[in-house]
């Protein structure tokens, strides 16, 4: 049925709230690393932690292999600074500090109204930080008391860094954005000494290897080592941007290094008082902070573009090599899509122009596709690494199939007339570059379900078809007159489709090039999706709908029209039953593809701009504006029975979509106390709400919705308890006599062949056991069929059974008495036959059936005269709709076998 011309249905403003997303619930999310706060790293024995805050949450990592431990609770607020001492960790998140021990909660430090808390930092048993009102608040670590405040004039003094000098006890040194520090004794609450301003603004303070030497880092990017008790200067160095962190060699290697807010990194000798190296681009963002591992030739930097890097002083030049490191997305990934056919793995472009593959289950597989030796290049043309990466990719292709044999991901980028391809397999950029025939900018890209063949959509409307193993062109497929938007081909390489902005899908020849059909569209498409199996195509059009196409009768078949704003993606179920789509007005929806309704929706706090349905229906995966990560989505229909409702806002009273919580990186948890909690229908939204009818129509025979093994089990108990049935009763151990017999000779021996016990003959013989059993209580099922007899209504009965397990539906039917008359077993069929009638529960009438004559068969027999006529009806009956089931298996086994033996 054609639907284009039904009336679009526009959400209306309505105030109340729906309670949450029916389908999905928030899972886990990937790709987060670091941010901009500085990480903490805290020892135990020779091994070194890591501790860097996550957006509300902090991760911890081993400074081995750089893997993650734990991942910490998520706070109301965003985490400023971390702090790790032993087994516990410092957070502080909305003004407040929370302590907790292996990434749970278990306190807070007694909080103070002064804002945002930032740099903590450990002064034996007290812990230090500095308030957004300008103050230095200490407390008892042990106690988790406030000790002392430390309060101070903007103007004359704003507070920036805090060190403790080495051996000077109960000191702390406090640094300015005026340029100044002073000394102040935390137990007295008194300034000692200040100094006289250094020209520019203190980022950072650090105590030095030497005592009585601090090193400054100033805004000017000035590095000053000064003596604090001689008030006297040691050294002075200049690096290019301001000093952001600075670190210690411990290892007796005299070497500083510093970084500063572009992402490099410049290594100090200290000795002959030179600049050594400086790695440039060594993050593509600020450095907040950098650290020397205790004794080892390890530097550690993080960075706000979302990494984690250690390097190695192995050479004998001071240069050090990048030894492992961690890293994401450090801009919002623009599109992703699931690589395999199991769900394992994701593909992501984003902003930041690289392209990368996420692991589902392990964060150590994460990995950037490699463009080739840029930072070797960029060292030698003294450039960042950034700026010699390919152009932002626009739009990708995957396909698993030739992974191992050639390269299987295929790419455009913004604004370029080439596409390149890659290798997921050696995680690389592929062997080949592809131009576009006529030098216009390649828009859209696809690769065939084979794997053989990409395909390119130009903006003069042009598709080129390219063989993926050697990189030439195979054929041309001409007939748009704009840009191409979307390229799909089928599973067996017979059609290909295309959408362009000229308001046309095409559907080609793949063999000949040649078009075959041309479907007009009421507005231009700007993306084009395929599901395979079921050959429907789903276009993204600038009016803000989503129309389903059908591939074999060229006609729309669905109009999915509701978003406020420009639909950004969209994905098919792995059943191809729902389409999700994700718009800029923030929310992401789920559609009914039979039904054609709306069946689920919610809102998100960052705008979707891309969604990929797992292959295996287990996640639904979704990128954000302005989040660096991959949100992972978990399928409720997976785990738990959901019932689905028509959702129209336009009539309902459901209101406007829920806020949901995003995922984290911690994923759900049994003691989250923000895991979203089931949802269950009330009677309030039973109004206007489309629920599955139990029989479509009297003429269709109807099966139960149980599952099989419930009826199945009950045709083999039988065969089910002989085969669990113990091959030999368990026998109890044979009694000793106190006194041992003996045999006489000359050496004493027991007679061991002598029997102290008889068994009973009677024991021997097997207790045959009736098929009807004898009970005198008058069962469930007895008193339902007599009241159904009385009512002329058997439905509770067949409701009654359906609550039973196998074993207890069994004991009920051989339980029913044959005394009065059989009005038990008489009941019994009349009420199989009631319930045939209308022809529901099938199968299950069937197996019931089939105990119950197996069990009374004999009884049955001796009363043919009373039984006969109710026998005839119910094999009428049965007999009615079997015939109509065997028709149906034969059509359908005929067509089966005429579709496989034609040509």
């Amino acid at each position: 049925m054609v639907i284009a011309d039904k009336k679009t249905r526009v959400d209306s403003e309505v105030t109340k709230k729906q309670e949450g997303s029916r389908l999905y619930q928030p899972f886990r999310a990937l790709g987060y690393i670091t941010s901009s706060i500085p990480h903490s790293i805290q020892y135990r024995g020779q091994a070194a932690f890591i501790t860097a805050g996550i957006g509300r949450s902090f991760h911890i990592y081993d400074s081995e292999k750089i893997n993650l431990l734990f991942v910490g609770p998520r706070f109301d607020a965003d985490v400023v600074s971390v702090l790790s001492i032993g087994d516990e960790t410092f957070v502080s998140s909305g003004g407040q500090v929370t302590v907790c021990q292996r990434a749970k909660r278990v306190g807070e430090l007694e909080s103070v109204s002064r804002g945002e808390i930032s740099n903590l930092m450990q002064f034996g048993d007290y812990i230090i930080a500095i308030s957004e009102d300008n103050a230095v608040v200490i407390w008892n670590r042990v106690t988790r008391e406030l000790f002392t405040e430390i309060e101070f004039e903007s103007e004359s003094f704003r507070v920036t860094a805090v060190v403790h000098p080495s051996t000077y006890v109960n000191k702390i040194v406090i640094g300015s954005a005026q340029g100044s520090m002073q000394v102040w004794n935390i137990q007295t609450r008194r300034c000692l000494y200040e100094f006289k301003s250094f020209g520019s603004g203190i980022a950072c303070l650090v105590q030095a290897p030497v005592i009585d030497v601090l090193a400054l880092g100033l805004l000017d990017g000035r590095i000053l080592l000064h003596n604090v008790k001689l008030d006297s200067p040691v050294m002075q160095l200049a690096q290019e941007g301001r000093v952001t962190a600075l670190s210690f060699r411990t290892d007796d290697v005299p070497m500083m290094a510093t970084s500063n807010a572009e992402g490099d990194v410049a290594l100090w000798d200290l000795n002959n008082k030179r600049l050594l190296h400086v790695l440039q681009g060594a993050h593509d963002s600020t450095i907040p902070s950098i650290e020397f591992l205790a004794g080892q030739p390890l530097l550690l930097t993080s960075s706000a573009d979302n990494s984690i890097k250690e390097w190695l002083f192995d050479g004998q030049d001071g240069v050090p090599r990048l030894l492992r490191h961690r890293s994401g997305h450090f801009a919002a990934p623009q599109m992703i899509r699931y690589h395999d056919d199991e769900g394992r793995c994701i593909l992501s472009a984003g902003r930041d122009r690289s392209l990368r593959y996420f692991s589902v289950f392990r964060d150590a597989q994460n990995v950037e596709l490699s463009q080739g030796s840029l930072a070797r290049e960029a060292r030698a043309r003294k450039v960042k690494v950034n700026e010699l990466r390919l152009p932002q990719i626009s739009q990708f292709a995957s396909n698993p199939a030739m992974t191992k044999d050639w390269d299987d991901v295929i790419t455009c980028q913004q604004n370029c007339t080439n596409a390149h391809t890659w290798s997921s397999d050696r995680k690389a950029l592929g062997k080949y570059t592809l131009m576009s025939s006529d030098k216009t900018v390649i828009k859209s890209v696809a690769i065939s379900a084979c794997g053989n063949f990409g395909f390119l959509g130009l903006t003069s409307g042009v598709i080129e078809m390219v063989n993926m193993q050697s990189g030439l062109s195979r054929r041309t497929f001409i007939g748009h007159t704009k840009v191409v938007t979307g390229i799909q081909t089928d599973g067996c390489n017979q059609q290909m489709y295309s959408t362009s902005l000229d308001g046309t899908l095409r559907i080609w020849d793949f063999a000949t090039g040649k078009q075959l059909h041309c479907v007009e569209l009421p507005s231009p498409p700007s993306r084009l999706m395929l599901h395979r199996e079921s050959s429907l195509l789903a276009c993204i059009c600038d009016d803000a709908c989503v129309r389903v196409v059908d591939s074999e009768s060229q006609r729309v078949v669905r109009k999915f029209a509701g978003h406020r704003n420009r639909i950004t993606d969209l994905a098919f179920s792995n059943d191809g039953r729902w389409i999700v789509t994700a718009s800029l007005d923030s929310t992401i929806r789920t559609w009914d593809l039979p039904t054609g309704h709306m069946v689920d929706w919610f809102k998100v706090e960052s705008v979707p701009v891309s969604v990929a349905f797992s292959p295996a229906g287990d996640f639904l995966a979704t990128a954000h504006m302005d989040s660096v990560g991959i949100f992972l989505w978990a399928n409720r229909t997976q785990f738990a029975d959901v019932s689905l409702r028509q959702i129209n806002p336009a009539v309902d009273l459901s209101g406007e979509a829920a806020m949901l919580t995003m995922p984290t990186t911690a994923g759900l948890s049994a003691d989250d106390d923000n895991a979203e909690q089931p949802i269950e229908s009330t009677a309030d939204e039973q109004n206007g709400v489309y629920l599955a009818a139990e029989q479509l129509t009297d003429n269709m025979v109807t099966l139960s919705s149980l599952p099989k093994s419930k009826w199945q089990t009950l045709l083999n108990l039988a065969t089910i308890k002989k085969r669990n049935k113990p091959e030999m009763a368990p026998k109890a151990p044979e009694l000793a006599p106190f006194f041992l017999p003996t045999v006489l000779g000359t050496e004493p021996r027991f007679d061991l062949e002598a029997k102290t016990d008889k068994k009973d003959d009677a024991d021997d013989k097997p207790v045959e056991r009736s098929r009807i059993s004898t009970a005198s209580a008058v069962s469930g099922l007895v008193r339902a069929l007599y009241r159904g007899q009385e009512t002329m209504s058997y439905a509770a009965v067949f409701e009654y059974l359906k609550e039973l397990n196998p074993s207890a539906i069994d004991l009920e039917l051989r339980t029913l008495p044959v005394d009065d008359n059989l009005r038990a077993v008489k009941a019994f069929i009349q009420a199989s036959t009631a319930h045939l009638r209308p022809k529901r529960d099938f199968e299950l009438v069937q197996a019931y059936l089939q105990v119950f004559l197996n069990v009374f068969g004999d009884i049955i027999k001796a009363n043919t005269e009373d039984l006969e006529p109710l026998l005839v009806e119910l094999r009428k009956e049965s007999k009615s709709q079997w015939s109509t089931i065997d028709g149906l298996i034969r059509y359908s086994a005929c067509m089966v076998e005429f579709m496989r033996t034609s040509k």
